[in-house]
């Protein structure tokens, strides 16, 4: 079976999206904690539904591990997949639009082993 830094295959092509929006208010998708796991990162998107500019986290439990600014939408892929700690939750947080009516929207994409 193809490894992909030592993960076995089936369990990348098993993967999860988890997806938020908000109206001016920080959208934050979160993957809850799976005790003894971790959780990898492959992927990234965010937007919102009308010009702005803010900026997008990703969190490793509380801890940043990513960040970028976001200009009305982007999407960010991770060849090599960002591994979160082992036990903890990960999460992606679009920052509030400043403007009521501008829906925020982030998608984090991964898996967990």
């Amino acid at each position: 079976m193809a490894t992909l830094t030592g993960i076995k295959e089936n369990e990348y092509l098993n993967g999860w999206i988890v997806k938020a929006n908000a109206d001016n208010a920080a959208a934050t998708a979160t993957k809850a904690a799976s005790p003894g796991q971790a959780h990898y990162i492959t992927a990234v998107a965010a937007g919102f539904s009308a010009a702005a500019t803010k900026l997008l986290q990703v969190k490793d439990g509380d801890t940043v591990i990513f960040e970028a600014p976001i200009n009305t939408a982007g999407t960010f892929h991770f060849p090599s997949p960002i591994r979160g700690t082992t036990g903890n939750a990960v999460s992606a947080v679009l920052a509030a639009s400043g403007t009521a009516g501008t829906i925020g929207y982030v998608n984090l994409v991964g898996f967990t082993v």
